[in-house]
């Protein structure tokens, strides 16, 4: 699974619209279960765990791919 499917998945959004300058403010279906339901698909695609900071800073795609790279991720 790609990090837009995992994204758009999680979300319940068509992969076009998964772009980095999507967001919490951006996307009305990025609600706050949805964004808990989007870091653990990460965390069980990827293998890796968040800390809180990094959750609470994810609220773009953008931030959500650097968060990845961070951990060493190739998104």
């Amino acid at each position: 699974m790609t990090f837009t499917e995992v994204v758009a998945g999680a979300l319940d959004v068509d992969p076009a619209h998964v772009t980095d300058e999507a967001g919490q403010d951006t996307l009305p279906s990025w609600t706050s279960m949805r964004h808990i339901q989007l870091i653990v698909m990460l965390e069980e695609t990827y293998g890796l765990s968040f800390d809180y900071e990094e959750i609470a800073g994810a609220r773009t795609v953008r931030d959500v791919r650097g968060v990845l790279r961070a951990k060493g991720v190739d998104v």
